[in-house]
């Protein structure tokens, strides 16, 4: 039976790849998408996610056996088998500190300005009212994900959040109990070892809503829930060819040479071919090699993976076959000039509490400091009990295994 997925995203050209996945894999059922600002503003966010559903519904329209073969809710079958996904749009700034979005790479409607290059795309207005796929809930997203938190079986759901962490703290402060009925928690953001994307020391999630960042991170190590890690220092290494991703067509035209042969695009690979052929002219102009770094899909792949697993795949049933993950401990950095949303690992060795300012702090018993890899038991004991730590992905099962599982489910292509 699929795993009840809930997608928190801020669409957002790889978070696009990512949906598709997601509602492209047997694996899941998307009973909700909860927009965030981040790589655009929330209200934009909101219609590039419709820009999405306009567009497979076209592609259905037109290919109509070989689209509800990928994209199985999308079928007569599908609707009976599944509630249609909620769509409910969330937090449009963060929890504390200034705004920032993306726009210096998504664009400034966050889909690399297709509403005004490309308005075919954006469905008409009507469309906003109801929808044949999605059910449109006007109420905070948090709500809806508390709702469904209290509805599903505890520890059945999963969220994959792919944007500032805004919502999801929401939801924590709003309702700890409920919020921690959540099977577990996968995140797309931070860096630990590797630089930022937005500054020099943060990753761009991170960096939009440290505040939120924080509060998870820290409910994380409390055990209120589990939480799993796809930060820069893994996503940068998972990539596909730009050429794999947009039409031979529309690359010949973008080179201003003669039409390539071969079938003209579809329209989900018309979309996301003009959506890419920005962000390929951005990174050639940064000197960067000739493919998309994969940072959203990682996370919707690793929780593919784990799906079928107890608590997305850190319970007794064992790991995802291929994945390697390590438990970290760091502190986000909320307010700094030059280091806000970074993930502060403390490299010193020496068993303080993360991040802990030794002017301020307090010896041990005889001298000693507390280990890193355990808590202090009640007062008057001497037992230890291990910490609960975020668990960061550090390996996956290969980026040619995610290539191929994005062209064959998100276009039905073969590698």
């Amino acid at each position: 039976m699929p795993g009840t997925l809930i997608i928190d995203t801020d669409p957002g050209v790889d978070d696009v790849l990512a949906i598709l996945l997601a509602l492209a894999s047997p694996e899941f059922h998307v009973k909700l998408i909860s927009i965030v600002f981040g790589n655009t503003h929330a209200p934009m966010a909101h219609a590039n996610l419709l820009k999405i559903f306009h567009v497979l519904e076209s592609e259905l329209k037109g290919f109509p056996e070989e689209t509800v073969r990928r994209y199985q809710s999308l079928g007569d079958e599908g609707k009976k088998e599944r509630a249609r996904a909620i769509l409910a749009m969330g937090a449009d700034g963060p929890i504390g500190g200034e705004k920032a979005t993306a726009a210096y790479f998504h664009g400034k409607d966050g889909l690399s300005n297709l509403t005004e290059t490309h308005p075919h795309f954006t469905p008409a207005p009507a469309v906003t009212d109801s929808h044949d796929h999605l059910d449109l809930d006007d109420r905070p997203s948090w709500e809806v994900m508390l709702e469904m938190l209290e509805k599903e079986e505890e520890g059945s759901v999963t969220i994959v959040a792919l944007g500032p962490l805004t919502n999801l703290a929401q939801a924590m402060r709003t309702d700890p109990k409920t919020f921690a009925r959540v099977g577990g928690v996968v995140w797309m953001g931070g860096t630990l070892e590797h630089a930022g994307n937005t500054s020099a020391s943060a990753e761009f999630n991170c960096f939009a809503d440290p505040y939120a960042a924080a509060e998870i991170n820290d409910a994380a190590q409390a055990g209120l829930i589990k939480l799993v890690m796809a930060p820069l220092d893994i996503t940068s290494y998972q990539d596909v060819p730009f050429t794999d991703l947009i039409h031979p067509s529309i690359i010949a035209s973008a080179a201003a040479e003669n039409e390539a042969k071969g079938l003209p695009p579809t329209p989900l690979e018309a979309f996301v071919s003009a959506m890419l052929i920005r962000v390929r002219g951005l990174q050639r102009s940064f000197g960067l090699p000739d493919a998309m770094e994969m940072h959203d899909p990682v996370a919707i792949w690793y929780a593919l993976c784990a799906a079928g697993l107890p608590a997305i795949g850190l319970g007794e049933g064992g790991k995802p076959e291929g994945w390697v993950m390590n438990q970290r401990e760091f502190k986000v950095e909320r307010i700094g000039e030059l280091t806000r949303g970074m993930c502060v690992v403390d490299r010193r060795g020496s068993g303080e509490a993360s991040g802990e300012d030794r002017t301020k702090g307090e010896l041990g018993k005889g001298g000693a400091v507390p280990s890193l890899e355990v808590e202090k038991g009640r007062m008057g004991e001497d037992v230890f009990r291990p910490k609960n730590l975020p668990w960061v992905l550090v390996q996956s099962p290969g980026k040619d295994v995610l290539r191929k599982i994005l062209l064959e489910r998100v276009f039905g292509g073969s590698v």
